[in-house]
């Protein structure tokens, strides 16, 4: 947030019933943690937030870093 703001990260524990696993999709019933992330910055732009969950996708310039560690992550 290059103008300050407010960041906050919380993790909740989340039962998932019969019902709800329809909602969400190929979970199972059960117990889960819920990760939320709130900031107060400006938000993203709209043409960058239809590519972040990409693997491969990144915002670094190639040639300064290689941007592959969510691409790491996501073949683990």
């Amino acid at each position: 947030m290059p103008g300050g703001g407010k960041l906050e990260i919380e993790t909740s524990k989340r039962i998932l019933d019969a019902s709800a696993v329809v909602r969400v999709g190929s979970v199972h019933p059960g117990q889960y943690v819920a990760l939320t992330v709130r900031d107060t910055g400006m938000g993203i732009d709209p043409a960058m937030q239809a590519k972040i969950f990409e693997p491969f996708f990144t915002t670094k310039n190639l040639s300064t870093n290689s941007g592959l560690g969510l691409s790491s992550v996501y073949g683990s």
